[in-house]
């Protein structure tokens, strides 16, 4: 290994250390490991913006996250979930059941952090008024949150990354992916079901006024922009799915990015004085983190490590594609479960679009959706694995609930054990069909 391999390997991983710290914020660490390696001349800017910003990922990002902030601030998610536990009766044992289901289902079309954000805190307060503990739901929650996000494109960022930079449209996850996650969704909260199902016991001494007060209309604190919000949304997933037909048949050139930012540049110009405000919601943070991670991985690629990599796997698993696609699964699920999945995800790009073409190694779509389902799925593991449980985890702290990190990953852990399994059998049967 030459010096500039030497300096960008030395760098990569410690950005991803003080990522994993978190004593410092992500996005800083990520920009500051993208600006040492232009210091150290390992990449120029023109390549850092040209050549490994991938300015797709970015595009479709800030779309979605444009979308997502007007209905957040619309109140879209408190009256979700309010309407969802009226339905319920404020039962806890159908909510710990429905209400990690819901969030799966949100979550493979829409950002997580998001979702968990607004999921987290309601259901720490039905629980207060209720008198269960909220702890086993929040986990499960979020389990299935990261479980569904892998059913789609947008679904999960390691997905967006994935997709985006090797050629995976939304339609090819939710073929792919969508009855994998639906499976591994309904039997991780089985399994979770059963590991609390005793924590569950709840006072029959209800507080029947405060829950009455808790009306899903109330939620909603801007009707008009609650309107604009789903509309923008559906908009944004038709041309998802359509946007492959529109290009090959119609000659558009409707990408997946131009996707969500079409109908999110039609809301922040009919938005009038609350574009403003939505536009201080979007999470840009999270942005030049994808920025900044983009260039630092970008630093391997250049200096011929990922390469390495990539033919050191290859020649390990020769011919042996079941042994390659669960390894590849499982390394990425536990990888996934001690540093942030999205710098793992960029890694696992590069390094599975260099082994292809060489003898003996199985299809680049079937190694997508090992590494995919392995990423968002092995997050779940610990508290820091997703961006979904360092929101859940700090929501619960905010809210004087302390989960710990034993309890989480004892918590977390079995179902994500059982999703895994289910994953890995799914990926033995589509490479035995064929279907990949």
């Amino acid at each position: 290994m030459n010096i500039p391999s030497m300096m960008a390997v030395s760098v990569f991983l410690l950005t991803y250390v003080f990522i994993g710290m978190e004593r410092i914020n992500r996005t800083i660490v990520a920009m500051s490991g993208a600006i040492l390696l232009l210091i150290l001349n390992i990449l120029s800017l023109k390549e850092a913006v040209t050549t490994y910003i991938h300015w797709e990922t970015i595009g479709l990002l800030f779309g979605m996250f444009t979308i997502i902030a007007v209905l957040s601030d619309a109140g879209f998610f408190t009256y979700m979930a309010l309407v969802v536990a009226k339905k319920l009766e404020y039962n806890p044992y159908k909510i710990f059941f429905v209400f990690p289901l819901v969030t799966a289902f949100l979550a493979a079309f829409m950002d997580s952090i998001t979702v968990m954000l607004f999921f987290a805190t309601l259901t720490y307060e039905i629980s207060r008024l209720l008198k269960f503990d909220a702890i086993p739901v929040v986990v499960a929650e979020v389990c299935l949150a990261n479980i569904g996000g892998a059913s789609t494109l947008v679904g999960d960022p390691p997905n967006v990354i994935l997709g985006l930079m090797l050629g995976f449209s939304f339609n090819d996850f939710v073929i792919h992916n969508g009855p994998t996650a639906v499976v591994a969704s309904f039997a991780a909260i089985g399994v979770a079901y059963w590991l609390s199902r005793k924590r569950l016991v709840y006072s029959k001494d209800l507080d029947r006024e405060a829950l009455e007060a808790m009306d899903p209309a109330k939620a909603i604190r801007d009707p008009w922009l609650f309107k604009m919000g789903l509309a923008a949304f559906g908009v944004a997933i038709f041309f998802l799915v359509t946007h492959a037909w529109v290009e090959n048949r119609l000659g558009i050139p409707l990408t997946a990015p131009l996707a969500p930012l079409i109908p999110a540049f039609f809301i922040l110009i009919l938005g009038g004085h609350r574009t403003e405000t939505i536009l201080r919601k979007i999470d840009y943070d999270v942005l030049l983190f994808f920025i900044g991670l983009f260039i630092v991985v970008g630093g391997l690629e250049k200096t011929g490590v990922i390469q390495q990599m990539a033919d050191f796997i290859a020649n390990l698993f020769r011919g042996r594609f079941l042994a390659l696609i669960s390894t590849l699964m499982w390394f990425s699920g536990v990888a996934s479960a001690i540093v942030d999945n999205v710098p793992f995800a960029m890694s696992m790009g590069y390094v599975i679009k260099d082994m292809v073409g060489q003898v003996g190694v199985p299809a680049l779509s079937i190694m997508v959706w090992s590494v995919s389902l392995g990423t968002d799925i092995g997050g779940n593991g610990t508290p820091i694995g997703a961006s979904a449980n360092v929101v859940a985890y700090a929501s619960m702290e905010k809210h004087g609930h302390r989960i710990g990190w034993w309890r989480w990953m004892k918590l977390a852990i079995p179902p994500t054990m059982v999703a895994l399994l289910i994953s890995n059998l799914g990926l033995a049967v589509k490479l035995w069909l064929g279907f990949y």
